[in-house]
Formats: C-alpha cells, sequence, structure tokens
C-alpha cells in the first residue's frame, strides 16, 4: 500500500498573521531609528554648545577675565555707542568687511543674511575653530556653509543656530544696548547701587548656573545679537526673544564655566506663543498665559543667578 503525502502550503489567514508580524517589527524598528537619530542629534548640538560655553571661559583666560560679548555687531547711528573693547570682543562679526574687502553682512532683499567670515572672523572662532560647530543638526532653517560667501544666491538665510546670553559678557546691560541705559533690569543695577558688570568671569556669581549659549530661531531670520528675556514692571515675562522648540519640549545650553545642561519647559504654549509673535511677547497674568510663567521661571533661574544676593538678575 502506498501512502500519497500531501504537501500542504499556509493558508491566507496564516499568511496575513505573519505579514503583520513583519509589519509591526518594521514599525518598531523605524520608531527605534528615529529615536536614535533624534538623540544623536541633540547629542551634537549640546556638543555644539559646550565648544561654544568653553570658547567663552578659554577667551576670559586669554583676556585678562573678559568674557566674549554677546552682541554681533556694533550700535548703528545715531547710537554708535559700543566701545572698542566690547566690538574686540564680540563673538560673531556681522558688519564691516571681512580680511578680503567683501562684506559680512549682506542684504537680500528684507533679509539680512551673515557670511561665513561673520563667524570666521569673530572672537570666538580662535577656541572653535570650525564654522561647522555654530549649526545645530537639529535645525531645520540653516543652510550649508559654503553658500554664504559674497556673491552666491542663497537658498537659506540663517548660518548659524546659536545665540550667546545677553546679560554676560557686558559692561553696563543687556546687549550694552543704548536704548537700554535707562530701563532695569536691562541696564544692571540692583537695589539702588552702582551699576553692575559681567564683563570678566570674575563678575559672574555662578558660572557653573549661568547660561551662556542657547539655541535660537529667530522668526526675523540670523539670530541679531544676545538672547533676551526680561520681566515688566508687574513682574509680567518678556519674551524678546524665544528658545529654540527643535527638541520637542527640551532646551539644550552651555553654560560659562563650559558644562552644558538643558531644561524641560512644562507646557507647547510658548512654542505657540512664539509662532503667533515672533519677538517681543509679554503674556497677560491671568488666565492661559499664566502658563508662561512656569517655563519663564525655568529660564530666568539661568540668566544671570546669584547677583547681589537676591537670585537671578530678572527679580525685581
Amino acid at each position: 500500500m502506498s501512502i500519497i503525502k500531501v504537501k500542504r502550503g499556509f493558508t491566507l489567514v496564516e499568511l496575513l498573521v505573519v505579514i503583520a508580524i513583519i509589519a509591526i517589527l518594521i514599525a518598531l524598528i523605524t520608531v527605534a531609528a528615529g529615536m536614535m537619530l533624534d538623540k544623536a542629534k541633540s547629542t551634537k548640538d549640546m556638543g555644539n554648545q559646550r565648544t561654544l560655553g568653553q570658547a567663552t571661559f578659554s577667551h576670559a583666560t586669554d583676556h585678562n577675565g573678559k568674557l566674549l560679548h554677546p552682541r554681533t555687531g556694533p550700535e548703528e547711528p545715531p547710537s554708535q555707542d559700543s566701545t572698542q573693547s566690547q566690538i574686540d570682543r564680540m563673538w560673531v562679526a556681522a558688519y564691516g568687511q571681512d580680511a578680503n574687502g567683501d562684506n559680512r553682512l549682506v542684504n537680500q532683499g528684507s533679509d539680512y543674511i551673515e557670511m561665513k567670515s561673520a563667524l570666521e572672523e569673530g572672537a570666538a572662532f580662535p577656541y572653535i575653530g570650525s564654522v561647522m560647530a555654530y549649526q545645530s543638526p537639529m535645525d531645520p532653517t540653516i543652510g550649508d556653509v559654503d553658500e554664504f560667501e559674497v556673491g552666491n544666491s542663497f537658498t537659506n538665510d540663517r548660518i548659524r543656530s546659536y545665540s550667546l546670553n545677553a546679560f554676560v559678557g557686558v559692561e553696563w546691560g543687556a546687549d550694552d544696548r543704548t536704548a537700554y541705559r535707562d530701563s532695569p533690569p536691562l541696564r544692571l543695577k540692583f537695589q539702588g547701587k552702582a551699576w553692575r558688570s559681567t564683563e570678566t568671569l570674575s563678575q559672574i556669581p555662578q558660572p557653573a548656573e549661568t547660561m551662556c549659549s542657547i539655541g535660537e530661531q529667530d522668526s526675523w531670520g540670523r539670530n541679531g545679537h544676545g538672547w533676551l528675556v526680561f520681566t515688566r514692571q508687574d513682574g509680567a515675562p518678556i519674551w524678546v526673544d524665544f528658545p529654540a522648540f527643535w527638541d520637542g519640549r527640551n532646551v539644550n545650553m552651555s553654560f560659562v564655566d563650559g558644562s552644558t545642561g538643558s531644561i524641560t519647559l512644562e507646557s507647547n504654549l510658548v512654542e505657540q506663543k512664539w509662532l503667533d509673535h515672533g519677538h517681543n511677547y509679554s503674556p497677560s497674568l491671568d488666565g492661559d498665559d499664566y502658563e508662561h510663567m512656569k517655563d519663564f521661571q525655568k529660564l530666568k533661574k539661568v540668566i544671570l543667578p546669584g547677583v547681589e544676593g537676591i537670585g537671578s538678575v530678572l527679580d525685581r
């Protein structure tokens, strides 16, 4: 008696189950790979900011304690109030002509675009050594560094992702801007005492707790001058600038001592206000806008803590 063997294949249901399992595995791998890529970008961003913080610290070591200045160019007429000491310490030189006689800042339509030479001839570059360190891998708005040469056409108007703290490295106030001279806390005067300078490392009460650099996606294009927030007379925050929202609610930064860290925002409200306003937003102190105070308080703590024993420079 012969036995007939019947070859049996997969049923339709079994094939569908296998396909579903493979699809799930692919989805899990894709999500994990995306998370790993985001983490790698955030780590690189943190490394760039560590370089900026260390550059500020090293500049102070080589220049009698004087820190890099947060401005990216001197004040324009009619003010013209920037001192030569301030100009020499400006971390980015987005003004005048470079060593070849070309403009470091180029006007294209309504935008002003920094050239690569603005970074290479700024006071920070000898301590940084690479234009790439000025660009965050998380920043979707920056262009290729080689594009930013005079005579080229620009597909992006931003070469730089980061800004320095407007209250650090200054002689008398935020960005040493003339318009702020009579406006505490923008002019650093406390409890009726003399003007305070943060020009040197020794004048920073808590370097390890004081923000040096932060990512900024300026709605006006390039990040002009220092990163600035301050408080109104009634204590409400004024977001002159906003942090970059490239990493969800995570905001990476460096500190004056060369270390790095991050702040996690409480909500997406600040990002929404950046989308709505771009600059100079001041919320009310009631209703939904009050939620901004939680995130403002977090950032306020790292602006200039330890001043005159009263906490942040923004405490009033």
